[in-house]
């Protein structure tokens, strides 16, 4: 006879860092005299940050319920970064890329931003103007938002995007414009609420994106829960708007709903704010090509202004250095986006990087493709049921 304990481990949630999730967000907030002023980026690696900072449920609200709700769900150790602003600072400016607001946090990681947040209580003085189903301020800044995303993405640092459903209410649903107007493809518009009090839960959703791959949808089933609670922003709860959950997919918003046999909610989709046709209409798939370019520009970038190899006779590249360089970019994206070890998936199904062997080496210039053959989603799943006399 005896006593045999062991140790359980994983219980903490801890989880080991990865450049796939930094998460930046900018938050309405106050300063806390001697630990954080606004619009100073901060980074932190656990809640204990909050006792550290002086950031209080009373001082500083939405900061506070963000960052215990980033840690609940993505485990102490994960990166947060984040930076507060005053209240009366409009989503518009926060996402306006001439102004050094959502700017200057995503300067401060040096490009590393993946998953870029912003939310906010508007002050009690505040009277929103509604115009598509939603406050006005959230509109402009969803087209400034998605300017700054595509301008950085222009720099080889792509990231995704996201805005609260600020104005959301279920007797304008109809108001909300339909996802084949919508041209935002950086984008993405939460509307989860875990209490009916109008916040949006920003912070749980950053937290639950970091605990996926990159192509993994954020309904993703299999994943489990993402909480016991939820709530659209008018404080209307998902199982009020079971039959109205298509019309809201077909608007392009992340909302919360309750799947038949299930606990908890789960995310219906993971759109962006743009036509279903776009390559880059889901957050998984943007998730997915993002990584796939910083891999190939960290690989090529090391060539850059190196000497080139011309074949006398044509005067064209050398084909010897055509291969090793589309070899390189193809190994480099196999190795990080197509290795499978523990519990972690491959992300891509397959990568074809292409160099023109015509390219203008004369004048300096190479030109490539890269494409990339991505893994499918079980979105809609369509089966016969029926008798037989035999099998």
């Amino acid at each position: 006879m005896s006593v045999n304990i062991t140790r359980a481990t994983g219980q903490l949630k801890r989880t080991e860092p990865t450049e796939d999730n930094v998460v930046v967000m900018v938050i309405s907030g106050a300063a806390v005299a001697g630990t954080i002023a606004l619009s100073e980026p901060k980074q932190i690696f656990s809640s204990d940050a909050l006792v550290t900072l002086g950031i209080t449920a009373v001082n500083n609200p939405l900061a506070y319920q963000d960052i215990l709700d980033f840690y609940a769900v993505a485990g102490e150790g994960a990166e947060f970064n984040f930076m507060l602003v005053v209240d009366t600072t409009s989503l518009t400016d926060i996402c306006d890329n001439t102004k050094d607001l959502g700017k200057k946090l995503l300067d401060a990681v040096d490009g590393r931003a993946v998953l870029f947040f912003v939310n906010k209580i508007n002050p009690e003085v505040y009277v929103p103007i509604i115009a598509g189903g939603l406050d006005t301020d959230v509109n402009t800044a969803v087209t400034k938002l998605n300017a700054m995303a595509a301008a950085y993405q222009l720099q080889n640092i792509p990231f995704v995007a996201f805005l609260p459903a600020l104005g959301f209410a279920k007797t304008a649903i109809a108001d909300l414009p339909a996802r084949s107007t919508l041209t935002n493809d950086y984008v993405a518009l939460n509307a989860w609420c875990n209490k009916a009090d109008g916040v949006v839960s920003m912070g749980q959703l950053a937290g639950w994106l970091t605990t996926l791959q990159t192509h993994q949808n954020a309904g993703r089933v299999v994943s489990g829960k993402v909480s016991d609670t939820a709530f659209m922003p008018d404080g209307t709860a998902p199982k009020d708007l079971k039959y109205e959950w298509e019309t809201l997919a077909s608007k392009g918003l992340l909302f919360p709903i309750k799947i038949g046999g299930k606990s908890g909610y789960f995310f219906k989709d993971d759109p962006t704010l743009t036509t279903i046709s776009s390559d880059y209409s889901s957050i998984s798939w943007n998730r997915v090509i993002n990584k796939a370019q910083r891999i190939a520009y960290d690989v090529l970038v090391e060539k850059q202004n190196d000497d080139v190899d011309v074949d006398q006779t044509t005067g064209k590249i050398e084909s010897t250095l055509v291969s090793d360089w589309e070899s390189d970019v193809e190994n480099a994206i196999r190795v990080q986006m197509m290795t499978v070890s523990g519990i972690k998936q491959k992300e891509i199904s397959g990568v074809k990087c292409s160099i023109d062997p015509g390219s203008d080496i004369v004048n300096d210039q190479i030109d490539a493709t890269i494409r990339i053959v991505r893994k499918g989603q079980a979105k809609t799943i369509n089966v016969k049921i029926g008798y037989t006399v035999s099998l």
